[in-house]
């Protein structure tokens, strides 16, 4: 277990995501998910309050895909890196999809709720991926939102590539041989930094210590260890769930601010709408990238 007060990452994970579970259930959808969903098929028409849901449940059952996590008659291991409240586990779980799952947090809050709700074959630890060790090898790894926190903020490209790479090489360990991995991430598209006064918010007041990365650095850092299998881009689908977000918080703005008082409500609400802003104009947009490991590292890339 990470000790919050030695680790800068996990005070900064706590900073955001131990508001306070309450809060976000005002305004999340009721697998409380805090990442974009996947539109594909949801109608316009279909109910605010089912089609979120929908779309969650759509965007799990694509990494599960993604991962080679279809109804096994063996069983099949899943690393979930980054596991927020355990959405996408208890998905699998329930499905029977996935027979075993661990998720990884920095946030206590949602270290407790999972261990709360959890399914049987669900657990999960409150530590990195840096100190995580399996108990045996993984048949799949999903990593939705956390990848975005894995580089500190000024670092240059040749310090994000390593860590990025650490991260993947890490992976390419923990997978069996032929295993799969399956990756959502935020990136920067129109933009090369968080300059301006949208990217200092963000990074300064909703997100610090969080770090966007560029395609070009996840192939790269990668490559040793992973084929990528598939690529989507799919800004649309976080400009789409951010305006929901945004209609529901504002719904639930009184309850929200006897919660966690104006100041905070007032950030999440200004957060949400330049996040909108910032998917809708393609400054950034979402990747979901899937891996293949390769049986044997690149050696003569990994130098």
């Amino acid at each position: 277990m990470t000790d919050t007060a030695l680790d800068p990452a996990a005070a900064d994970i706590e900073y955001h995501y131990d508001v306070g579970n309450e809060f976000y259930a005002l305004w999340l959808d009721e697998t409380l998910t805090y990442s974009a969903a996947r539109w594909d098929g949801i109608g316009p028409d279909e109910p605010e309050a089912t089609a979120l849901a929908s779309a969650q449940r759509a965007k799990f059952a694509h990494h599960l895909d993604t991962v080679g996590a279809s109804c096994p008659a063996g069983g099949f291991n899943l690393l979930d890196v980054g596991c927020g409240w355990g959405g996408l586990m208890d998905f699998g779980a329930a499905s029977g999809r996935v027979t075993e799952a661990k998720g990884l947090t920095l946030s206590r809050a949602q270290f407790q709720y999972v261990e709360a709700h959890a399914r049987p074959g669900v657990r999960v630890e409150l530590t990195n991926w840096e100190d995580h060790r399996p108990e045996r090898l993984y048949d799949g790894i999903i990593s939705v939102g956390a990848f975005e926190h894995f580089a500190a903020p000024g670092t240059a490209r040749e310090e994000r590539i390593r860590s990025y790479r650490a991260y993947f090489e890490r992976c390419h360990q923990w997978l069996r041989p032929g295993g799969r991995m399956s990756l959502q991430t935020i990136a920067y598209d129109s933009v090369t930094g968080p300059d301006g006064p949208v990217g200092s918010f963000v990074t300064k007041d909703v997100f610090p210590g969080g770090q966007l990365p560029r395609l070009s650095e996840i192939a790269e850092a990668c490559d040793p260890y992973f084929s990528v299998t598939a690529l989507h881009s799919c800004a649309d689908d976080y400009a789409r769930t951010l305006a929901v977000w945004s209609k529901r918080l504002s719904r639930a703005q009184q309850e929200a601010r006897e919660l966690v008082g104006p100041e905070v409500l007032r950030r999440y609400r200004l957060y949400l709408r330049v996040c909108e802003t910032t998917f809708l104009r393609r400054a950034a947009t979402v990747y979901r990238i899937g891996f293949q490991r390769r049986d044997e590292p690149l050696r003569t890339i990994c130098g």
